[in-house]
């Protein structure tokens, strides 16, 4: 990963969703945050890095799985560099799981920095072991094989309400995902951490008793 890469990841990891949701807001960008559906299913719950996307659709019925597929299924993984984060898109299909603990193995060494499932997700308990990130809609021990094809990898897809193209930065922690246009990180990131500036200069007032009123007129709230 480029020195540059690791310095975004590391100044969105000093900050918190929220804030880069404000920060999307003052720049006049539109629908950043993840519908409320897409939730940590793991107990480590903060993961920045940037996007590497896949689409499942549904296999075709009756036809004998394609193991074709699961190369290109795993190559979700195999292919990851340090620094990218899995966002997948299972057209609406619940019935079965598109992230587990395989591809976590696969994955973690690599540097994926978590997976966010637009479906469900399984093997948590396992996961978890691996101190990995993982947001999805909820769980399914079920498996994609002969219920799920790729349709695309590296394209751009719709994760959570949100189109989200290869390179954008992800950031999810325990208040949700926010995704980032490439093009817009730097200047998300520089009014996002004005806004824990400010957030932390609240704290402190309120802390020391001072009247919020005051407060807002001197430095308005986020």
């Amino acid at each position: 990963m480029t020195n540059k890469k690791q310095q975004i990841i590391d100044r969105t990891l000093k900050l918190y969703v929220a804030a880069l949701s404000d920060a999307a807001d003052e720049i006049g960008l539109n629908t950043v945050c993840m519908d409320r559906g897409i939730v940590p299913l793991t107990q480590k719950t903060r993961m920045a890095g940037f996007a590497r996307t896949g689409k499942l659709v549904r296999s075709p019925a009756n036809r004998p799985y394609d193991e074709a597929q699961l190369d290109v299924f795993m190559s979700l993984a195999t292919k990851a560099v340090d620094g990218d984060l899995i966002v997948l898109d299972m057209s609406g299909s619940a019935d079965c799981s598109a992230w587990g603990q395989v591809l976590t193995r696969i994955g973690a060494p690599l540097g994926v920095r978590g997976a966010i499932i637009d479906g469900t997700s399984r093997d948590i308990d396992d996961i978890d072991k691996m101190d990995f990130v993982v947001f999805a809609r909820g769980r399914h021990p079920g498996t994609m094989r002969g219920r799920m094809d790729m349709e695309s990898v590296q394209e751009p897809i719709v994760c959570g309400g949100v189109t989200v193209h290869p390179g954008d930065l992800i950031f999810g922690d325990s208040d949700g995902v926010v995704v980032i246009p490439k093009d817009k990180i730097e200047e998300v990131l520089t009014h996002a951490e004005g806004v824990v500036d400010t957030d932390d200069w609240w704290a402190g007032k309120l802390d020391e008793g001072e009247d919020p009123h005051d407060l807002h007129k001197e430095r308005p709230i986020p």
